[in-house]
């Protein structure tokens, strides 16, 4: 019995999020597709690339992050909850936290204020890589500080929930 288990065939089989990741999804050869949230302004993200960016995370269910078919639903509470859950410093440059973001970004454009503050702040966090992101971070905030102070407490009560 031992001899036939191990005579059969390997066989490879290749995970849809792990192609994804690999590959990063290059957008008209500029940022990649799971990157736009750390790499392009609010202003600046095309509606081709939210609608490709939507069918790419339609497509793959990432590894061991919750509120992820919620969110994707599209519920923002459990996008920025999935985000906090994931802003340690130790997972700030993984496939898996820009799928996360990936996510958050479109909540965020579809209006959600919770998402845009989420996004600042994670992107306030990748300055511990030493990365210059005040642009970003000005895109995604609010001018008005009693709405990012709404916003701020919106986050922390969805993602507490």
């Amino acid at each position: 019995m031992t001899a036939a288990i191990l005579a059969h065939p390997a066989t490879t089989r290749t995970m849809p999020h792990v192609a994804i990741a690999a590959s990063a999804c290059e957008v008209g050869g500029s940022a990649p597709l799971l990157r736009l949230w750390r790499s392009v302004p609010a202003d600046a993200i095309a509606d081709r690339d939210r609608v490709e960016l939507r069918a790419l995370i339609c497509a793959v269910t990432p590894l061991r992050v919750e509120h992820w078919r919620e969110a994707l639903a599209g519920d923002p509470a459990a996008a920025v909850a999935a985000a906090l859950k994931l802003s340690g410093l130790d997972v700030l440059d993984t496939p898996r936290h820009d799928l996360v973001m990936s996510l958050v970004l479109l909540h965020a454009l579809a209006g959600s204020d919770a998402a845009r503050t989420t996004l600042a702040f994670v992107l306030q966090r990748r300055r511990y890589l030493g990365e210059d992101v005040e642009r970003l971070i000005a895109s995604w905030r609010r001018s008005d500080r009693s709405a990012i102070r709404r916003a701020s407490i919106k986050a922390l009560m969805e993602a507490l929930s």
